[in-house]
C-alpha cells in the first residue's frame, strides 16, 4: 500500500484556479512533473514538494501531511473547565478546538503564553459574547464569528449565557 498520494496537488491547483501549466511555471517545474504527480504516479523530491507548497502558501510538512493516505485524523478529546468556562478541548496535529459554555458575567483575559504562531476563530452558536482584541470590541450572537492572531491581547465577556467554539490553528 502506498503511504503518500500526491494527487492532492490537483485538488489544491483547482481550488486555487490554476492550470497545470500555471502551477508548473509558478513552481519552476515542468508541466510533465505536475502531470505525473497529479496522476498519483510521481515520486516528487523534497525540493519539488517545497516549490509546490510555496505556490499554495503551505509549509512543505503540511503538504506532505495532506498527501498521507490516511484521510482522516481523529482528535484527542478531553473535558475542559476554567473559571466559568466549561466544555471540551479537542486537539489535532495542527489545530485545536474548544467547545465551551459559559454563563452571563464571565470575563476571561487571554494568556499570551499559550499562544504561539496561531490564529484564533471565535464562533458563537448560542447566546451573546463580546470579544475585545487589542482594544477593538466585537459583539457576537449566534452564527457570528471573528478571526485574529491569537498573540494579540484579547478578552471574552459573556453578555448572555452562551455556547461557542474557539478554534486555534497554526499560521503559515
Amino acid at each position: 500500500m502506498k503511504k503518500f498520494d500526491f494527487s492532492i496537488i490537483k485538488t489544491l491547483r483547482m481550488k486555487w484556479g490554476l492550470t497545470a501549466e500555471e502551477l508548473a511555471a509558478r513552481a519552476t517545474v515542468t508541466r510533465a512533473t505536475v502531470a505525473k504527480i497529479e496522476s498519483g504516479n510521481g515520486n516528487p523530491t523534497i525540493e519539488t514538494l517545497g516549490a509546490l507548497s510555496r505556490v499554495f502558501q503551505l509549509p512543505t510538512s503540511e503538504l506532505i501531511r495532506m498527501a498521507e493516505v490516511a484521510h482522516c485524523e481523529r482528535g484527542e478529546t478531553a473535558p475542559f473547565a476554567d473559571e466559568g468556562l466549561d466544555g471540551a478541548h479537542i486537539r489535532f496535529s495542527n489545530f485545536e478546538i474548544y467547545r465551551l459554555e459559559a454563563g452571563a458575567g464571565i470575563h476571561k483575559v487571554s494568556e499570551p503564553g499559550y499562544h504561539e504562531n496561531t490564529a484564533e476563530v471565535c464562533l458563537v452558536t448560542a447566546g451573546t459574547i463580546r470579544i475585545t482584541v487589542q482594544g477593538e470590541s466585537h459583539e457576537l450572537g449566534p452564527d457570528m464569528a471573528v478571526r485574529f492572531k491569537a498573540l494579540h491581547e484579547h478578552q471574552i465577556d459573556i453578555l448572555e449565557d452562551a455556547e461557542f467554539l474557539l478554534i486555534h490553528h497554526t499560521l503559515p
